[in-house]
């Protein structure tokens, strides 16, 4: 695969960060969701919402990884803040690796579902919370991206040019 672009070395510590922290959180208060109560509330919802942030960082990260395997260019964001990981221009980038850049996010979706309904422990209100926003995430993602991939496969020149990282 290639190495990816340097841009994105900060992105990466961030979301790692992100990860880790949320990681962190579930170890020493997932548990605590398990209970009722207000802190046991409070503790499911803030950690089952952050490990469904995580959940769309790998979907985003999926598209970028799948897409830089396939040979693929991306422009990071200038700012860190960005909601956006990567911009993408078709002008750029082969029908082929633009449809290895969408199918990426689709597996790391998939992943995602696979591991919170399957590894998370199903009594604790973090992982309710976790599975119903995947859930969500991922009919979002069918709403919004399946056309563009269905469009990208029998018509990639009428791709709409779109740049998110409009700064």
């Amino acid at each position: 695969m290639p190495a990816l672009m340097p841009a994105f070395g900060r992105f990466a510590a961030r979301d790692a960060a992100i990860l880790g922290a949320t990681a962190l959180g579930w170890l020493a208060f997932g548990p605590l969701s398990a209970g009722s109560g207000l802190l046991a509330d409070i503790a499911g919802a803030g950690l089952g919402v952050a490990a469904g942030a995580c959940a769309w960082l790998a979907h985003e990260w999926g598209h970028l990884l799948a897409g830089r395997a396939a040979g693929a260019t991306f422009r990071a964001p200038a700012r860190l803040a960005n909601v956006y990981l990567f911009g993408f221009d078709k002008t750029q980038n082969s029908q082929g690796q633009f449809v290895a850049m969408a199918l990426g996010g689709f597996a790391a979706t998939g992943i995602a579902i696979a591991i919170v309904f399957l590894a998370l422990p199903d009594g604790w209100m973090a992982t309710r919370v976790v599975r119903g926003l995947v859930l969500i995430e991922a009919g979002v993602t069918l709403v919004l991206e399946v056309p563009g991939l269905l469009l990208g496969l029998v018509a990639y020149d009428r791709l709409p040019s779109v740049d998110v990282l409009k700064e």
